[in-house]
């Protein structure tokens, strides 16, 4: 009983290590927005990006993606977007996006038919800006960024790539936007059962 008793803390520092060695390599990519949250004045503008991170290169060399950006159009009017800002779809990509319509930024893209995996995964590294858009503020309030409809290919467009993260944002218009955390809501229900 007692050489058991050496021998299960051994095996279970053992599977936290493998854990912790495979875990980051076995992580799906998530696909944010950057900043997640940001104040703007009303007839300002405000910029986002939307990130692809947690890439394994080079076989997760990402080859298209399509995507749904959501927003409040009554607080927030789109106004840019620039796909792939830094070049990491090869010299000649395809953009067959629809654009600004109502709430939504329709996205998709697709790499350069003749890059290679290695080329792409050169270029794209662990994480990279799929796209940058501007938003000018109409007026006051606080309008989710949501992401749906999130697809990454793999280099070659054969297949997608599985269970893929996503992380929202939000841009709070002419300020006083905050929301009160559920833990303030606790507390403060705390407070009114004391007084009570």
């Amino acid at each position: 009983m007692k050489h058991q008793k050496t021998i299960t803390p051994a095996l279970g520092a053992l599977a936290l290590a493998i854990a912790a060695f495979a875990g980051p390599s076995l992580a799906a990519p998530v696909v944010y927005i950057d900043p997640v949250s940001q104040d703007v004045a009303v007839g300002a503008t405000a910029g986002v990006n939307i990130v692809v991170a947690g890439l394994n290169q080079p076989a997760e060399a990402v080859g298209g993606f399509s995507l749904t950006l959501g927003f409040n159009s009554s607080l927030l009017a789109g106004l840019t977007f620039n796909i792939v800002p830094g070049g990491q779809f090869g010299a000649n990509p395809l953009d067959l996006s629809d654009g600004f319509m109502g709430g939504t930024l329709d996205l998709f893209f697709v790499a350069d038919e003749d890059a290679d995996q290695g080329e792409l995964a050169a270029l794209q590294g662990g994480s990279f800006v799929l796209a940058s858009i501007t938003f000018e503020g109409l007026q006051a309030g606080l309008s989710p960024l949501t992401l749906s409809n999130v697809v990454l290919s793999n280099w070659d467009g054969s297949e997608d790539f599985g269970d893929i993260g996503t992380r929202n944002g939000q841009i709070c218009v002419g300020g006083n936007c905050t929301v009160p955390e559920p833990a303030s809501y606790a507390l403060a229900l705390a407070a009114l059962g004391a007084a009570g």
